[in-house]
């Protein structure tokens, strides 16, 4: 059946990506400083050959074509309108936090999973002090640093999951910084891009992304879904387990559906009927127990059955 399919694997690249850095006091209140889906998806194969990208060797064991940079705009595109009532509250509130920053990428296949979210809580010895994003909330300062946001490098898989490729020791650093004027907004500033010249001189999130290919076609989209697991549950165990349940204890239907001829064993059943519809109960039981002799002895089953 899978042969038949013809699952043939096809390329499937990230054709949307969302970028989302997020403060969370630990009492519930969070609010959401960075976000941008201004962000430009190159293929890998169309970069500079100077370029090195990946000079720990990461990508070696995958497809050239499967694999993307990801380069996102380092100033948010939407506007930073929290009322000063609530940045106040929210200052007084803030002693407990949590850092978080999150990837959202959108492919064609697998139908169903085409979005995927990639979220991390930052470790509290990277995220920045509370008093450092107090400042900047309050006008002191114009931006904070958070370290090892993100690691540079992910793969999605087939079935729609999001993996880290190598968890490094040191990830992706930034300074996050609010841009006070007319309008106000947030910006992040890679620290330690790896080659500003691959994102055209961009500093803001940069990723290298592995998007692996997926099997087409209805057979394909049934096991980019479901996975392999899936698809040996559905049709191995429960296929299979029903094919079993209808093939077994053959032999034990053999004496009522594979026997020469059975005209004299209906003759008795229908005597027993007749005998019944009588009141010839006795009779009746002469006949039930002459069946079960029958049926109980197969040298006289093949002697009853023999066709004449």
């Amino acid at each position: 059946m899978y042969s038949s399919g013809n699952p043939t694997n096809i390329a499937n690249p990230v054709n949307d990506v969302r970028v989302q850095l997020d403060i969370k006091e630990i009492g519930g209140g969070r609010l959401t400083l960075y976000q941008t889906t201004l962000c430009e998806m190159i293929p890998f194969n169309q970069l500079h050959d100077d370029l090195n990208l990946d000079p720990n060797g990461y990508l070696y064991a995958y497809n050239i074509n499967d694999i993307q940079l990801i380069c996102c705009q380092p100033d948010a595109n939407i506007l930073w309108l929290v009322p000063d009532v609530v940045q106040r509250r929210f200052i007084l509130s803030l002693k407990d936090m949590e850092v978080k920053f999150s990837w959202v990428l959108t492919r064609d296949r697998p139908k169903d999973k085409e979005v995927v979210k990639y979220e991390r809580t930052l470790d509290p010895a990277d995220c920045p002090k509370p008093l450092e994003v107090k400042k900047v909330l309050n006008g002191s300062t114009n931006s904070f640093r958070a370290y090892n946001i993100y690691p540079r490098y992910f793969r999605v898989t087939g079935s729609g999951e999001v993996r880290t490729i190598e968890e490094e020791a040191n990830g992706v650093s930034a300074d996050i910084i609010l841009n006070r004027g007319v309008s106000e907004w947030w910006s992040f500033h890679d620290i330690n891009s790896l080659d500003v010249k691959g994102c055209g001189g961009l500093r803001g999130p940069m990723a290298i992304i592995v998007s692996e290919e997926t099997p087409q076609g209805l057979l394909g989209d049934t096991l980019s879904k479901f996975s392999i697991w899936g698809l040996y549950i559905t049709f191995v165990l429960a296929v299979g387990r029903f094919i079993r349940l209808q093939c077994s204890d053959l032999r034990m239907r053999i004496p009522y559906e594979n026997l020469p001829s059975c005209d004299r064993l209906i003759a008795i059943c229908e005597d027993i009927y007749a005998a019944r519809a009588e009141g010839e109960l006795g009779v009746e039981e002469i006949l039930y127990w002459t069946l079960v002799k029958i049926y109980r002895s197969p040298h006289m089953l093949l002697e009853y059955t023999n066709p004449d």
